[in-house]
């Protein structure tokens, strides 16, 4: 068998084609926003209405406000989105419902009932309007236009007909600017035009915290910490075909501008199993520092064999 390459996201930007996660928060403000890069304090939580049909009935521009807001305060640069899937794992709601008021009954006290219902109806909200993070990043991903992207010679040179691919991108990049046969290829996580599959890996259970700060949230929210989450274990089942077809005669494994994101190392894991001692791990050169970090992540994930650089 050949070499198995696997392809992240730098792969694509080494390309110039805008696939960062910040281009689909440029993306939002351009499309949505009349270009605006969003407020400084939480915009109105957007409400869903059901038309006569059954569709639903909303403003995109207050939807798209209120993710690139909800967003930009935990990714870790701030406003410059870096880490999106792992930032929809750590959501905080909790300025959301300190805009409803206090209900209290005829004698001064805290209507308890009266705040669990304000809280049921927030959170309801606070689900339909994140919910929609996906179809968008669906229909950004659906924007990308690889037509222009070139051919690198020194990766051309490197693949062959009988090699693998494992790619984390949602473009045809390979098919199309490398003319890679798609038979060859995984596209783990969907493609464009296709079924994408995109979200967090934090398995936490929140639903205790919501209900002690919100009572009555609990629900709504465990439900969208729920739909958020990116299901990699059905996606290893879905292309079960691929990695049985990974086998100790592979020695050579090619990585480039992959992040080893701890979400997806479940794919990772599932292929140093099937890789003998002497197979060798090209990390690309592109960063000493990240090197150093995806060889510990490897190891962990049961690799045992030899590691080496390579520039691309």
């Amino acid at each position: 068998m050949g070499k198995l390459f696997i392809i992240g996201n730098g792969f694509d930007s080494a390309h110039c084609l805008n696939t960062s996660y910040d281009e689909f928060r440029k993306y939002l403000c351009n499309t949505y926003m009349n270009g605006e890069s969003g407020e400084d304090y939480m915009p109105m939580v957007p409400t869903v209405s059901i038309g006569p049909k059954g569709e639903e009935i909303c403003d995109m521009e207050e939807i798209a406000s209120f993710l690139v807001y909800l967003i930009s305060i935990v990714e870790p640069d701030g406003s410059k989105w870096s880490d999106l899937e792992a930032s929809l794992g750590r959501l905080d709601y909790d300025e959301a419902f300190d805009t409803l008021p206090e209900e209290l009954d005829d004698d001064g006290d805290i209507n308890y009932w009266h705040e669990l219902y304000n809280n049921e109806d927030m959170a309801s909200n606070l689900y339909t309007a994140v919910a929609y993070v996906k179809d968008l990043f669906a229909e950004w991903v659906d924007d990308i236009d690889v037509e222009n992207a070139k051919a690198k010679p020194s990766f051309l040179s490197l693949i062959e007909p009988e090699d693998i691919f494992l790619t984390f991108n949602y473009t045809e990049t390979l098919e199309e600017v490398y003319g890679v046969n798609k038979d060859r290829i995984c596209h783990i996580h969907g493609k464009q035009g296709e079924n994408i599959l995109f979200g967090h890996g934090n398995t936490r259970d929140y639903t205790d915290e919501y209900m002690k700060k919100n009572i009555g949230s609990e629900s709504s929210l465990t439900e969208l910490d729920n739909f958020l989450r990116k299901d990699t274990e059905q996606a290893l089942i879905e292309h079960k075909h691929f990695f049985d077809g990974i086998d100790d005669t592979i020695r050579e494994v090619y990585s480039i501008g992959f992040s080893y994101a701890d979400v997806d190392l479940i794919y990772i894991k599932e292929i140093c199993k099937k890789l003998d001692v002497d197979a060798v791990w090209y990390l690309n050169d592109f960063s000493l520092t990240d090197i150093q970090i995806f060889q510990k992540k490897l190891k962990k994930c049961g690799f045992r064999g030899n590691f080496a650089t390579f520039s691309v």
